[in-house]
């Protein structure tokens, strides 16, 4: 019932953006709840997420490979409260690393290696939910979850777990070829994105944040429907 509720949120927030905003909308509006929006204008792929968070360019966001070059970072942003902070990443894999690119394309199995290999900086990280695969816009695409327990800290003296999810979409929706002599048109971008909370209540944010291809209608990244 609570992720049937946030779908039902989305889709009141959807009707709120039906035309896009700027792609410099890092001012916080009036209403935290109200919509903002980045634009990837090289992709033509704008994002919209909840105004509660705040862009921060100075944060180094975590690299989807051990060579930073191979995944570009694009946005960052975090939601601070009382309770912790909640952040998101916006990332890009292209054709620099080809064989990066090309394992991404198989979507869950790397998702959840990249999201285990990014939460073991912080302890023993275990997947609460395996590789589930869905469509943005037509667009394949797969999330996984994962959580894991925190380092206690001279700041923090209590055990915490921290949640997150990681989605990946292609960016071209493959095409079949008419013919097996046909060419098989190359994925040419996959794009990624990781969302991390202190409590597991806040994984419905995740359904507040929606991408829109080109001129097409915006979609949830995260549908309530993938999450069990």
């Amino acid at each position: 019932m609570m992720f049937r509720s946030a779908a039902l949120f989305f889709l009141l927030l959807v009707s709120a953006v039906a035309l896009p905003q700027s792609a410099d909308s890092s001012q916080a509006p009036a209403n935290p709840n109200a919509p903002k929006s980045f634009h990837d204008a090289l992709l033509n792929v704008t994002y919209f997420y909840p105004g509660r968070f705040v862009a921060d360019p100075s944060v180094s966001a975590v690299s989807t490979d051990a060579t930073p070059k191979c995944a570009h970072s694009t946005f960052f942003a975090n939601s601070n409260a009382p309770t912790g902070t909640s952040s998101f990443v916006l990332s890009t894999i292209d054709g620099t690393c080809p064989n990066v690119l090309r394992g991404a394309t198989q979507l869950g199995p790397f998702i959840r290696e990249q999201i285990i290999r990014q939460l073991k900086q912080y302890g023993e990280p275990t997947v609460t939910q395996e590789a589930t695969k869905y469509t943005i816009d037509g667009h394949p695409a797969a999330i996984v979850l994962a959580s894991v327990p925190m380092p206690v800290t001279p700041t923090n003296k209590l055990p915490t777990i921290t949640y997150a999810a990681k989605a990946c979409v292609l960016g071209n929706i493959p095409v079949k070829p008419r013919k097996k002599s046909d060419p098989v048109e190359p994925t040419r971008h996959v794009l990624c994105f990781d969302f991390t909370t202190p409590h597991s209540d806040l994984l419905t944010l995740m359904f507040a944040f929606s991408m829109q291809f080109d001129n097409d209608a915006p979609q949830p990244i995260v549908p309530g429907s993938v999450i069990r």
